[in-house]
Parts: C-alpha cells; sequence; structure tokens
C-alpha cells in the first residue's frame, strides 16, 4: 500500500509509520496548528484543508491513526470524505500504544517551548470540543459504570515541577494516607462489580513514596484480573530491583523522566536497558522525556505558572461520565484536574461506590457540565479536553 495520509501525527501515527513502512508515508494531517507544516520522521505535516486539495482526484489512501479516531471520523464525514482506515495498535486502555520505550514528545516541536499566550490559542480551536460535547449528550441519557478510577494512597509528591499545584514546594494539602481496611473495602467493592476498566493507586501524587504500594498493587491484582492496572511514576525512587517486581502486575508502566535537557535519570536508563531486549517488556513499559518547566493545563486554574486565564465556558467536559478520583481519607474528587481537592463528591468510608458515582453530588456535576463549563465553579478556566 502506497501514498498513505496519515491523520494523527501522535504516538498512533508514529507507530503506523513503522506498521506501514516510512516509504509509503507521503504526508501526516493534524489538527494541532503547532504541528502543521513541520516534519515528523522526516515527514511532512499539513493541515486537514490542505488534505483536501492534496487528494481531490482520491489518489491517497487515508488512515486514521489516533486514540481519538471516532472524533476524527465525524470530522472526516463533515468534510465529505467516506473511504479511510482506521488503524488500531491496542485495546484503547493503553495511554501510549507504541513498542519505544523512550519517547520524546518535544522532537516534533510541538511541546515545550510553548507560551502561556501560544498554549491558550492551540486550546482555544481544540477540535476535540465539538467531539466531547457530542459525547456528553449521549452518556448524559444513561449515564455508565465509570470506567477509570485512580485510588490515591498517599498525598505527596517529589517533584519539583512548575506546573503543578501540588509539587513538593507547593502542596497545601495535610499529609493523608490510606488505610489498609479503606483500601481492601474499595477493591472488594470493585471486584464484586467485576471491574474491568482501568485502575491505578495513584493520581495527583508519586506513588513509590507508598513503601507498600508493591503489595497494594499485588491484592489489586489478585482481586481484579480482569482490570487494566497501570501506573505513572517520575522513576526518581523506581529502582530496577522494584521494578522488576511490580512489571508481572501491571499492564503499563509509564515512567515521567522529569530532566529540563530531556536526558535519562539513572533509574530510568537501568530499566530501559533491561527491557530492550524483552518484547513483552517493550509492550509494557515506556519511559517519557519530560521537561519540568513547562506550560500545560490550567489543572482548574491552579497550575501555580499560569497566570492568563481563558474561560471556555460553554465548553462541557467527560471526565464525570466516566472518572472516579479517591483521596487518601476516602473523600471523591471532582476529576483528575482537581490536584488539591477543592470538590468532594462522596466518601467511601461512609458510602459505596455506587451510590458514590450515581449520588446527588456527581449528579449535580453532571447537570451543570451538560449546559457548559460555566455553571460549575471550578471547570470555568479549565482547560484540559479529552474524550475519557
Amino acid at each position: 500500500m502506497k501514498n498513505i495520509i496519515l491523520f494523527g501525527a501522535g504516538n498512533y501515527g508514529k507507530a503506523a509509520v513503522k506498521h506501514y513502512g516510512k516509504e509509503n508515508i507521503r504526508y501526516f494531517v493534524d489538527n494541532n496548528k503547532v504541528k502543521q507544516n513541520t516534519y515528523i520522521l522526516g515527514i511532512p505535516v499539513i493541515s486537514p484543508e490542505r488534505m483536501t486539495e492534496i487528494n481531490k482526484e482520491g489518489t491517497y489512501h487515508i488512515v486514521i491513526a489516533s486514540r481519538h479516531h471516532k472524533e476524527i471520523e465525524n470530522q472526516l464525514k463533515d468534510m465529505g470524505i467516506r473511504h479511510y482506515e482506521i488503524y488500531f495498535l491496542s485495546n484503547g486502555k493503553r495511554y501510549y500504544p507504541t513498542t519505544e520505550l523512550v519517547l520524546n514528545p518535544y522532537e516534533d516541536g510541538s511541546g515545550g517551548e510553548v507560551s502561556e499566550k501560544a498554549y491558550n490559542e492551540i486550546t482555544k480551536n481544540n477540535p476535540l470540543m465539538k467531539s466531547i460535547r457530542e459525547e456528553v449528550n449521549r452518556l448524559y441519557k444513561d449515564v455508565p459504570m465509570f470506567s477509570h478510577i485512580e485510588i490515591e494512597t498517599i498525598n505527596r509528591c517529589n517533584g519539583i515541577c512548575s506546573f503543578c499545584p501540588i509539587n513538593s514546594q507547593a502542596d497545601s494539602r495535610e499529609k493523608k494516607v490510606m488505610s489498609r481496611e479503606l483500601f481492601e473495602k474499595i477493591i472488594d467493592e470493585l471486584a464484586g462489580l467485576k471491574y474491568d476498566g482501568r485502575i491505578a493507586l495513584f493520581s495527583n501524587n508519586e506513588p513509590m513514596l507508598d513503601d507498600r504500594i508493591i503489595d497494594l498493587y499485588r491484592h489489586c491484582r489478585s482481586r481484579l484480573p480482569e482490570a487494566w492496572l497501570f501506573m505513572f511514576t517520575n522513576g526518581t525512587l523506581l529502582s530496577l530491583e522494584k521494578c522488576k517486581q511490580l512489571l508481572p502486575l501491571l499492564d503499563e508502566l509509564i515512567i515521567d523522566n522529569y530532566n529540563q535537557e530531556l536526558q535519562l535519570i539513572p533509574n530510568s536508563q537501568k530499566i530501559v536497558q533491561y527491557c530492550e531486549t524483552n518484547e513483552e517488556l517493550r509492550n509494557k513499559v515506556i519511559v517519557i522525556l519530560r521537561k519540568p518547566n513547562e506550560i500545560l493545563s490550567s489543572r482548574g486554574g491552579d497550575a501555580p505558572n499560569r497566570a492568563d486565564m481563558v474561560k471556555y465556558a460553554d465548553s462541557t467536559c467527560v471526565l464525570p461520565f466516566k472518572q472516579m478520583i479517591v483521596r487518601p481519607d476516602g473523600k471523591v474528587s471532582l476529576c483528575c484536574n482537581d490536584p488539591l481537592g477543592k470538590n468532594t463528591l462522596g466518601d467511601l468510608t461512609k458510602e459505596g461506590l455506587v451510590d458514590v458515582w450515581y449520588g446527588k453530588k456527581f449528579r449535580q456535576v453532571r447537570e451543570a457540565l451538560f449546559v457548559g463549563r460555566s455553571q460549575w465553579e471550578h471547570c470555568v478556566y479549565c482547560d484540559a479536553f479529552s474524550v475519557g
């Protein structure tokens, strides 16, 4: 197959290049204006509008290579394009569907040095907004059980990232550690539901600060064999020995390797070397090169390095329809973009998971966001857009 246009210049797109062969790819297409008119893997990135001009005669084969394939399908249909293929790489639960062990998200020039003004301009034109509205309209009619749960067992992080409200120099939260009794209660309830969605034993914290974490994941795996267990960690406390103990328990391990010069920290180096010759581990482990100082989401207006906040009053959000975030004391937060726990939608020390999920406070949030982010105070300045 030759003359392929890949719609999606992210991780799926890069994996698709390897699948179809670089010699067969003519263009990437991406909605992100920062990526347009650049080159990724030596392949030019063009806009959707430019794609329609180039493909007037229908001589190119269009392949959607993105986890947001449903949204792109709708976009193509709106553009009058009916013939395309969808590239699938995983079951849809993976965060990074690639066999690359080390991923540099900045190599295409799309991040790291973006100013707040530029970030705001990119976000204002986020094509996901329309798809998120459609998804919320669908879910609002019949709210399903959550498919993603994060259980924060200790509310501390040792990172100093400038964009994070709970970095070790800015965290205003009272230190709390989840009791084993509460943890097992939550896992038992999930087991009773035969839960098979995503589950992580962290949220807005560094999970390796909890010296019980390996045992907690072991218990979780034994009780929830069909769930997708994953972990995000900055890797500073993840020795190779601990990594070897964790890997049989996890479906995905993501190491956010924070270094402003994008160099691997010592623990990451050892883990990469260990995984290099094992195909199974290459499908499970990924090290993301990250800069601790950059402009990212406003985190509901709480990001310390954001000053120029933009209101997204009419936009909605899908997270309260798909995601549950549990703090160490059993309190349930609004979403993952409520790092300081400003919103409490339930208390699992007194209520069950199902009762909280379908309870009054979650209903109030969903009803508000069905109208728009302006209807919920903590959401007005939130610029995080995800289909969940």
